[in-house]
């Protein structure tokens, strides 16, 4: 949907050359920067004083075609907007060509969607004084920005971001080149105190355990171009980990220096679900354990791999006289104490998951011998009737198991057909194991 309203805007701006339809598509609070010093507009009124001063030198229609689009939603109902557009138009007899990028603020209003904020400009290869986001636009661009204008664009910028911005050097450890305030906020320090904290190298505020994926990451983007993107961790004042997905360039400083700026977005929320999403999808909720439906897509995952091993379905004995007797929250109790008996002593030689009820699966793939996944699938049982007789003497708690063995080209139903027969047989003497 923003990919159609922004081509919309550049078919009226561009190739129209249409005032009121380009016009009708920005917000009264529109903040625009354009390609020489003066041309910066902080509401509608300056920018149709603009347009028209432009309209009247340039009448022309220049054509454009979007050569990359990428939009990032902001809350319910705004879009961040990044676009690399080819312009070309004709200057006299000569054909005028041009690659430039556009990022922009899209929100929705009471009349419908409307761009809030542009700013167009052309890659420079060199940054020099500042110039994070270099104003060389087509024919008309001038002279560089003061300071102190230099300053104020990059105020404006910055809030119609949605992360921050920090550079560093392409030498060890990422030595700081520039951050602004929204990165500090995010990192919960002053500049001194990160200064302090970080001995101003990038690579002290990544999570250690992400360092190096972070490094050979950008290290191998970097071989197949001069952008990157990664997510990760950071770790902001006292401690505090943010996840962060990390948009970065390549340039080249006014020393000569390599060095990188990148935009660092906030995801932290984002991750959160995902983890709770695959949390609910792959796990059960009581015991921690796969739940029947993600074991048995790795159960097949790894038959399809050509995996033999040994296969267990167990059932606890008696159980529905301990919820009769002692109530769910009990029975709840001894469900998630089995769990972690499994996972401790199975530790990963095994897939486990509870099946539903009182009923697990386990899966140990080979190296894991037969003998020793029998011995611990006894170990397990012994462990688990000594600890429920203790607690409850008189229901005779235990658990019985039934086992096969793996042979070739058997599927998931098969073992388990087989599993099931054992363990009713095993059922037959309660707390026994049968394969």
């Amino acid at each position: 949907m923003m990919k159609e309203l922004l081509h919309t805007f550049f078919q009226h701006y561009l190739e129209d050359r249409n005032l009121n339809a380009t016009l009708a598509m920005l917000s009264d609070q529109i903040v625009s920067i354009g390609t020489g010093e003066q041309e910066i507009a902080k509401n509608k009124e300056e920018l149709t004083d603009l347009l028209k001063k432009e309209f009247q030198e340039m009448p022309g229609s220049l054509h454009f075609q979007f050569t990359e689009y990428q939009e990032t939603p902001v809350g319910s109902e705004g879009y961040c907007i990044f676009a690399r557009i080819h312009v070309q138009f004709e200057e006299g007899d000569d054909l005028i060509e041009m690659d430039t990028r556009f990022t922009g603020v899209a929100g929705l209003e009471k009349d419908g969607w409307k761009l809030l904020s542009l700013h167009m400009s052309t890659s420079n290869q060199v940054q020099e004084d500042q110039e994070f986001f270099p104003l060389r636009y087509g024919r008309q661009a001038i002279a560089k920005m003061s300071s102190e204008s230099s300053a104020r664009l990059m105020e404006l910028v910055s809030k119609s971001l949605p992360g921050g911005i920090m550079g560093g050097y392409l030498e060890a450890g990422f030595p700081l080149y520039t951050i602004n305030d929204r990165m500090l906020e995010i990192l919960g320090y002053t500049y001194e105190e990160l200064a302090a904290a970080t001995d101003e190298k990038m690579m002290n505020i990544i999570y250690e355990e992400d360092q190096k994926r972070v490094e050979e990451s950008i290290s191998q983007q970097f071989l197949n171009g001069n952008e990157y993107e990664i997510e990760y961790r950071i770790v902001g004042k006292g401690g505090k980990l943010t996840w962060v997905n990390d948009i970065g360039k390549k340039i080249v400083t006014e020393d000569g220096r390599e060095a990188m700026i990148s935009i660092m977005t906030d995801i932290s929320d984002r991750r959160a679900r995902e983890k709770q999403l695959i949390q609910e999808a792959y796990y059960d909720p009581l015991t921690g354990l796969y739940n029947r439906k993600k074991a048995i897509s790795l159960y097949k995952e790894a038959f399809a791999n050509g995996q033999k091993g040994t296969f267990f379905i167990c059932d606890i004995d008696n159980f529905k006289s301990l919820n009769d007797t002692e109530g769910h929250i009990a029975g709840d109790h001894v469900l998630i104490f089995l769990a972690r008996l499994i996972s401790d002593r199975t530790k990963e030689l095994a897939i486990s998951a509870r099946l539903g009820g009182d009923e697990y699966m386990l899966f140990f793939p080979s190296p894991t011998e037969t003998e020793e996944a029998v011995h611990l699938m006894k170990s397990i049982q012994t462990t688990f009737a000594a600890a429920t007789k203790e607690a409850y003497p008189e229901l005779s708690i235990s658990l019985s198991v039934g086992g096969v063995v793996r042979k070739e080209n058997e599927d998931f139903r098969s073992l388990y057909r087989q599993a099931d027969t054992a363990l009713y047989l095993a059922k037959h003497q309660k707390g026994s194991l049968q394969i």
